[in-house]
C-alpha cells in the first residue's frame, strides 16, 4: 500500500513538472537580483510566456556556459563578455528594426552614449550596439562613512592604503587590479606593461594588511547603519542602494580614474527571437525602465529616465554622484584580453593566498544547506532557476 502511494505521488509530482513547462518559455541568463521580479511577472501576464531566470555570477561563468551549448534566449553580459561572444560568433547582431520602444540614435542617456562612443573609436574599436541593447550601466568607486572619513583624503585610490581606516575592497580580480593600475599611473588598464603590472601587484601587496577585509556580497549588511568599514570598493549602483538604505553613507570616483562599465542584452545563437525582442521592447519601455532602474539601482539607459530620477523629487536627485556616471578623461571601459584576466586572476589569488584570505578548508554547514536547497530548487523547478546573487559581480 505504501508503495502505491509513493508510486501515485510520484506520477502527480511529474505530471505537476510537466504542465510547469508548457507553453512558450523565455529563458533569461541574468546576473542574480538585477531585476525587478514583479515586471517579469506582469511580462509573463501580459504576454502568456513563462520566464526562466537563471542566474550566473561572473561574466566568465557566463561565456563558458553560452560556449558550452547552453540554450539561453537572452543573456545580460558586460561589454568586455559582450565583444568576446561576437569575435566567437556565440551572440547574434541586434536587429534594431525590430526594438519599437527604443531609438539608440534619439533616447540614450547622454553618459552612456559617451561611454558608448570610447569604446567604438580606434583600430580597435568595438561598437556594443551592434551586437547589444544598453540596460545598465555603472562604474567603480569608493563608498565611505561621511562622519569617519575626512573630506581630504577624498581624493584618490591610496585612500585604500590609509591604515586610519576601516577598509574593504572588493574580492575581484578585475576591481582589485583596477585601483592599482589607476593609482600607479599605468597608462592603461587594458594593456599594462610588464613592470606597470608588477607595479600594481606591489601596490596591492601593500595595500592588504591585517586591518583591511575582502568582501563581496557582504557589503550589503556590512555597510548598513552603523557602517563595518569606513571605505569600501564598490559598484555605482550597489552605492545608490546603501546610501539610500544608510544616509552616513556617501561615494566618489578617485581622480586618477575607474573603469566604467555597460550592460547589455544579447540574443545568443538558436534563441527564440520573438520572446527575446518581445522582452526587450517590454524592459525599454519608459514605465518599465523607470520601475526597474528605482529597484535595482544602477543607471538606466534611457535618456529621459535617467532625467527624470535625477530632477528635483527624482528617486535619485540625492545621489548624482553615484547615479550620474559620467566617463572622464582618465575613466576606461575593460576589454577583452584573456591573457591579461589570466594574469590578473592569477595573481590576485596568489596575493590573497599569502595574505591569508584563502579561506577555510572544507564545507561549513551553512555551505552544505545551501547545497541542500539548490538540489531541491533544480528538482522542483518552476518559474525561477538556479540560487541567485545580489547585482553585478
Amino acid at each position: 500500500m505504501k508503495k502505491r502511494l509513493i508510486l501515485i505521488v510520484l506520477l502527480i509530482f511529474t505530471v505537476l513538472l510537466a504542465s510547469c513547462e508548457q507553453g512558450p518559455v523565455l529563458r533569461l541568463y541574468n546576473w542574480g537580483e538585477y531585476i525587478d521580479d514583479d515586471l517579469v511577472a506582469q511580462f509573463e501576464s501580459e504576454y502568456g510566456v513563462r520566464v526562466k531566470q537563471i542566474a550566473f555570477d561572473s561574466n566568465e561563468v557566463a561565456v563558458t556556459q553560452i560556449k558550452a551549448g547552453n540554450q539561453y534566449d537572452l543573456a545580460i553580459p558586460s561589454d568586455y563578455a559582450i565583444e568576446q561572444l561576437a569575435k566567437e560568433n556565440l551572440i547574434q547582431q541586434i536587429d534594431w528594426t525590430r526594438i519599437t520602444t527604443f531609438n539608440p540614435t534619439t533616447d540614450l542617456a547622454d553618459g552612456l552614449s559617451a561611454i558608448l562612443d570610447k569604446v567604438a573609436q580606434g583600430a580597435d574599436g568595438f561598437d556594443l550596439l551592434d551586437y547589444s541593447v544598453p540596460y545598465f550601466w555603472g562604474n567603480v568607486g569608493i563608498l565611505y562613512n561621511k562622519e569617519v572619513v575626512a573630506q581630504a583624503d577624498l581624493v584618490g585610490w591610496n585612500l585604500l592604503h590609509n591604515n586610519s581606516y576601516k577598509i574593504a575592497f572588493y574580492n575581484s580580480s578585475r576591481d582589485a587590479f583596477m585601483p592599482a593600475l589607476k593609482a600607479t599611473g599605468a597608462v592603461t588598464i587594458n594593456n599594462p606593461t610588464t613592470a606597470e603590472f608588477n607595479a600594481a601587484v606591489l601596490w596591492l601587496y601593500t595595500g592588504l594588511t591585517s586591518q583591511t577585509d575582502v568582501i563581496t556580497d557582504d557589503i550589503f549588511e556590512a555597510m548598513l547603519h552603523p557602517a563595518r568599514y569606513d571605505v569600501a570598493v564598490t559598484y555605482s549602483g550597489d552605492a545608490n542602494y546603501l546610501m539610500g538604505e544608510n544616509d552616513k553613507l556617501g561615494y566618489f570616483t578617485p581622480e586618477e580614474g575607474s573603469n566604467v562599465w555597460v550592460d547589455g542584452f544579447v540574443i545568443p545563437n538558436n534563441s527564440n527571437l520573438e520572446l527575446a525582442y518581445q522582452f526587450i521592447n517590454f524592459m525599454l519601455e519608459y514605465d518599465h525602465a523607470l520601475q526597474n532602474t528605482e529597484y535595482v539601482g544602477y543607471s538606466t539607459p534611457r535618456k529621459d529616465v535617467f532625467e527624470d530620477v535625477l530632477a528635483p523629487g527624482g528617486s535619485f536627485e540625492d545621489f548624482s554622484d553615484s547615479y550620474n556616471v559620467r566617463i572622464n578623461d582618465n575613466d576606461e571601459v575593460y576589454r577583452y584580453n584573456a591573457v591579461l584576466k589570466e594574469q590578473m586572476d592569477t595573481k590576485w589569488q596568489e596575493i590573497l593566498a599569502n595574505k591569508g584570505y584563502d579561506g577555510e578548508d572544507g564545507l561549513g554547514v551553512t555551505t552544505v544547506i545551501a547545497i541542500v536547497i539548490i538540489a531541491v530548487l533544480i528538482t522542483s523547478s518552476t518559474a525561477y532557476g538556479i540560487v541567485k546573487k545580489r547585482k553585478k559581480i
